[in-house]
């Protein structure tokens, strides 16, 4: 007997107008749209899985989509039990909508891929500007040591190095403007950026409740993500094709 994981999802990336079956790492996801009673849902037998592990392979997918579509996709949760998937109750939410979903990727194989693809969706979803930012900075820890050696971080100077690589517009700006005020810009986003924000016990500090620092660490988001998506796509080869 069949037994079904049923599992709202929030966000506005791709998602298929009609009920969807797609195969992703050897399971069937049942993938069904949002209606006026319902959210956007995905759906698994939980045969030869566990809760967890049924709920981190939708996660799996729910991060390639996020990259694909440069959207936040929120695993909502949900309940198991049910011998059919049963449509997730409604809750007020902006909702992604695609009359085709040509979905034929696969989770990725290499463990950095997936540790990346999460924290690449997880920086889109979470609703702290702060841990935006330090998300998107750990996709790069990935790649490089944070560790001094020798007077120097090899982070600081993988950040050093992509500065260079930027090319879109809002991330450029922000650079020259960090320059009028800072001699090193990728010191400045470590220090002021990564270290800010992890600690609390001497300057600099950001303060989730002061908006001048979100409003900066917003901005600054923009190279830190930025970097991360150079890194994914040409030292990890991932796409940002859902077929």
């Amino acid at each position: 007997m069949k037994r079904y994981l049923n599992v709202g999802v929030d966000g506005c990336a791709s998602w298929p107008s009609k009920e969807t079956s797609i195969s992703f790492g050897g399971h069937e996801l049942i993938l069904k749209p949002a209606t006026k009673d319902s959210e956007q849902s995905v759906h698994i037998d939980l045969k030869g899985l566990s809760n967890v592990e049924a709920l981190t392979l939708i996660n799996r997918f729910l991060s390639i989509l996020s990259w694909c579509d440069n959207q936040g996709m929120e695993n909502l949760y949900g309940w198991s039990g049910n011998p059919v998937p049963v449509p997730v109750p409604k809750r007020s939410r902006f909702l992604g909508s695609s009359i085709a979903f040509p979905f034929y990727r696969d989770q990725e194989e290499e463990p950095k891929a997936k540790l990346a693809l999460a924290l690449y969706r997880e920086g889109l979803t979470v609703n702290s500007v702060p841990f935006q930012f330090l998300s998107f900075f750990k996709i790069l820890n990935i790649f490089w040591i944070d560790k001094f050696k020798n007077g120097e971080n090899e982070i600081i100077e993988g950040i050093r190095k992509y500065l260079e690589k930027i090319i879109d517009s809002t991330g450029t700006k922000r650079i020259e403007k960090i320059k009028q005020l800072e001699p090193d810009v990728a010191k400045y986003l470590y220090e002021s950026g990564r270290c800010a924000i992890t600690h609390a016990y001497s300057e600099p500090i950001v303060d989730p409740d002061d908006v001048q620092h979100l409003r900066r660490l917003s901005e600054d988001i923009n190279i830190i993500k930025s970097i991360a998506e150079k890194l994914i796509v040409t030292k990890l080869n991932i796409s940002r094709t859902i077929y």
